[in-house]
């Protein structure tokens, strides 16, 4: 694997979205690659800093009610 197929694959990595085939051959060329390992280790400290930031806002019923009212119009 080359770097630039590792850096595709790494945010589906951190996410969990590797087929085993991927993941192994991930952690191969990681193993073996210290500027893919560290550009990896970044984007994982940086998922995780915005995991923690995001303020999940509950939307009020009837906002929810009016987009799917406005979506069952356009599907039509």
């Amino acid at each position: 694997m080359n770097c630039s197929k590792a850096k595709v694959l790494m945010s589906a990595a951190i996410d969990g979205e590797l087929n085993l085939k991927e993941e192994f051959e991930l952690t191969r060329h990681l193993d073996e690659c210290p500027e893919c390992r560290s550009y990896f280790q970044d984007a994982k400290k940086t998922k995780i800093i915005i995991r923690e930031r995001i303020v999940r806002v509950k939307a009020p019923q009837n906002l929810v009610e009016s987009i799917v009212r406005m979506t069952n119009i356009t599907a039509t």
